[in-house]
Order: structure tokens, then sequence, then C-alpha cells
């Protein structure tokens, strides 16, 4: 008696196609987190630097404040969109979509935590920022997302040697090597 569950060669072959296709589709769909977070967060560093360097505003560095929940909001109604578009989740993006909700989660306690000692943030930000960055891209094994992570350590190790207020210009630059550039290939990828 034949299993009427099982599935023929051909309808096999068919959902294996399928999930293959999904997947890569989710995977350039990430891409618009890096270009969200990375065109808002080099604005709000060379906002930030401009303000401080040229202009004697005191509070400079309120274009952080106004800038960042902007990201979230976008990230948070780009996310639903995308779930309910979704005809299934694969594991990579529930393990990114987590590792991002950690890495999104460490980056607000170490804003808390430096703001308490009174330490700039930067160097400690961009090795978070590259820790996700690198697992993401080894996760969806995309080489050029694997090399902007391994670009924030570097960027982390530079931060330490400039003054605070090119911290600002390196942390633009390390957004822009990190997420804007792999986010660009990878949205262009196969």
């Amino acid at each position: 008696m034949k299993n009427p569950n099982l599935l023929n060669p051909i309808e096999s072959l068919n959902l294996i196609s399928n999930t293959i296709n999904q997947t890569k589709e989710n995977i350039k769909d990430q891409s618009f987190y890096f270009l969200v977070w990375g065109w808002l967060v080099t604005i709000a560093s060379f906002t930030h630097y401009l303000l401080l360097s040229y202009t004697d505003f005191l509070h400079s560095y309120l274009t952080w404040i106004i800038i960042m929940p902007i990201g979230w909001i976008l990230t948070i109604i780009y996310s639903k969109k995308q779930l309910a578009n979704m005809k299934y989740e694969t594991y990579l993006d529930r393990f990114l979509k987590y590792l991002w909700i950690v890495i999104g989660i460490s980056f607000l306690n170490i804003i808390f935590i430096c703001s308490f000692l009174k330490v700039i943030p930067t160097s400690l930000i961009l090795l978070i920022a590259g820790i996700g960055t690198l697992i993401t891209g080894l996760s969806m094994k995309f080489k050029w997302l694997t090399i902007g992570g391994i670009f924030f350590f570097a960027f982390s190790i530079v931060s330490i040697f400039v003054s605070n207020t090119e911290t600002l210009l390196v942390n633009g630059i390390a957004t822009i090597v990190g997420y804007l550039i792999p986010a660009y290939l990878l949205k262009k990828s196969e």
C-alpha cells in the first residue's frame, strides 16, 4: 500500500529547489537592514562631527537621539511586512533575526554603560558591529559582509588612536566600508 504523504521524485526536487530559491531571496532581503542602518549611522556620525567641529551647538549628540529611532521604526515596519510576505522562515532567517536583536540590545547597553562611565563608546560599538556583521557574512556565506565585519574590527582598533571628535569620522567610514558597500553588493548578488 502506497503512502499518500510521500512525494514523488519530481515533487521532492521542486520542493528542494523552491526552498533554495526562497532562502536566496531571504538573504538578499537582508541588504535592507544594512542599507538603512548604514545610511543612518553614517549620516549621524558625520552630522555629529560637523556640528561638534564647526559650530558652537552644545548638544551635537542629539543627532543620534533624533536619527536612531528612525532606524528602529523602519526596521520594525520592514520586518513585520517581510514576515507577512514570507512563506516560511528558515533557520538562517531566525538565527539572523535573533543575532541582530541581541546585537541591538548590546549597542544600547554599551551606550548606557559608556555614558555612565563617561567614556566614548565608538570602539566598543564598532567591535560589536564587527561581531554581528562577521557572523552574518559567515552564516550567509557572503564574503563581502565577512570582509565588512573584519574591517569593523580594524576600525575599532583605529578609533582608540584618534581624538574623541575624530572617532565620529572613523565610525562613519567604518559604517560605509562595513555595512553600505557589502549591502549594495548583497542587493545586486545573484
